[in-house]
């Protein structure tokens, strides 16, 4: 196999850390994955599988991708993975704001894993200019839920105008927007499991 232009294939994560992954080089003290964000190239994808448990100890498979957070609106981080939206032609760089994204609300990136419940304190600041994993693809345990449309299992999550924002579809009608995935339990507490499926490759 032939690599043309920059790569580095040696992305790693701590088992678990996907949703604590933050780097950000003006944050002090800096971050224990300092070494990670100066040395990956954004667009890696970190393969992985989510949803463990005793009875199914081989989860589910999951890929991430490592990106860089900016966004003019700066939303506070929300208590759960939230809808992120491509916000140029790189293809690298996500934003929370839907009105940010390049391709309007076709723009749905994947769910960035830093949220308020898995990094207590966690602030727009912190986000902002921050290399960070969001989950592309696979099946994503407590994220935030639609807050529009009409919620259930097995319709499509679908983006919608707002920060961190996203609309339930029902199956059978026309998706707004390219979906982000397909809910996979009800909403408790504003949360629900999600098959995402929204990679760009």
């Amino acid at each position: 196999m032939a690599i043309y232009g920059v790569s580095n294939q040696l992305l790693q994560i701590d088992t678990g850390a996907v949703r604590t992954f933050l780097y950000n080089s003006s944050l002090s003290p800096v971050s224990i994955y300092a070494g990670l964000g100066e040395n990956q190239v954004l667009g890696q994808r970190y393969f992985a599988s989510s949803n463990r448990t005793a009875t199914n100890p081989s989860g589910a498979p999951a890929v991430f991708m490592l990106v860089q957070y900016k966004s003019t609106g700066k939303p506070a981080p929300v208590a759960g993975p939230a809808p992120v939206f491509w916000t140029d032609e790189t293809y690298t760089t996500v934003s929370g704001v839907e009105s940010e994204g390049l391709l309007g609300l076709n723009s749905a990136a994947g769910y960035l894993m830093p949220n308020t419940t898995d990094i207590v304190g966690l602030t727009d600041a912190m986000l902002e200019t921050a290399q960070v994993l969001i989950q592309v693809s696979g099946y994503l345990k407590g994220a935030y839920g639609p807050t529009a449309g009409t919620a259930g299992v097995g319709n499509f999550i679908t983006p919608s105008a707002g920060n961190w924002t996203s609309t339930g579809t029902i199956v059978g009608t026309a998706a707004p927007a390219r979906p982000l995935g397909i809910q996979a339990t009800v909403i408790a507490s504003g949360l629900c499991d999600v098959l995402v499926d929204c990679d760009i490759i």
